[in-house]
């Protein structure tokens, strides 16, 4: 049987990625499809392994969720996280060699290590699993370029991000989001700065969203060009006219990848 299939969402901070997922996850369950967010697929697919079924059997119900999940966070994700190194050592030794020589602090580069390589060992376990479903991720490998190659004190090095991205798996589908600058900045306003920002001046914060801009739209370009499947959407207004972008985007796609039967979507 093959593996499930994998849909990773792209776009700068504000775009709208996590918002959308929710829509994505009922356009493709409408079209047939099994379709659920990461987070959500990692306890699905925890339920059908070895240990999931012991723990199953010996936890009550109302405790088989928690410790399933807490089992995958602090045993399991480290073992897939050594797998994903050993599958794939020269992304990962880029990805570290890459973060020690950045100008930015040691605990914004542990935080973006650590996020990686957690979003790595998923992707690795979500792979070995034979299924004909659907998995979203909302920021996938593609997506982390906005982590790897942004500051508010670096401009984008366009070699050293091909470099990335010349490593890195292919997913089945990308869904590129796209909203102004202005409107990113107003939505990571209203909704609370990330860590990376806390703290930081205006100036900052609006420098670091155009790095993050470029880079993301540097990144998706050569994708495309790259031969991935790429889905574009503009997501500038309310969510319901955002969602029917996205429908009319994935739907141009999904024809072509329901013989497989499976896509993946995180949360």
């Amino acid at each position: 049987m093959a593996a499930a299939m994998i849909i990773e969402f792209m776009g700068t901070s504000g775009s709208g990625k996590s918002t959308l997922i929710p829509g994505l996850i009922r356009i493709l369950r409408d079209d047939g499809l099994t379709a659920m967010p990461a987070t959500e697929a990692i306890q699905h697919y925890m339920h059908k392994t070895h240990l999931g079924r012991l723990i199953c059997t010996l936890m009550p119900s109302s405790l088989q969720e928690p410790v399933l999940r807490g089992v995958f966070d602090f045993l399991l994700s480290r073992f897939y996280a050594v797998r994903f190194v050993a599958s794939r050592p020269r992304l990962a030794s880029y990805v570290v060699k890459l973060q020690l020589r950045r100008h930015i602090p040691w605990r914004h580069k542990w935080l973006i290590l650590r996020l990686f390589f957690q979003m790595a060992s998923w992707y690795q376990f979500l792979q070995r699993q034979p299924s004909n479903e659907v998995v979203v991720f909302d920021e996938g490998f593609a997506h982390r370029v906005t982590h790897l190659f942004v500051s508010e004190v670096e401009q984008p090095d366009g070699d050293r991000i091909l470099a990335y991205l010349k490593l890195l798996p292919q997913s089945d589908l990308v869904i590129w989001v796209q909203a102004p600058l202005e409107t990113c900045l107003n939505r990571i306003h209203a909704r609370g700065l990330q860590v990376r920002l806390r703290g930081r001046s205006e100036q900052d914060i609006a420098q670091f969203m155009l790095c993050a801009e470029q880079v993301t739209n540097f990144a998706a370009h050569y994708l495309a060009e790259a031969g991935w499947h790429m889905a574009k959407v503009e997501n500038q207004r309310d969510l319901a006219a955002g969602i029917a972008e996205l429908r009319h985007a994935v739907l141009e796609y999904v024809p072509q990848t329901t013989s497989s039967g499976q896509i993946l979507c995180e949360s």
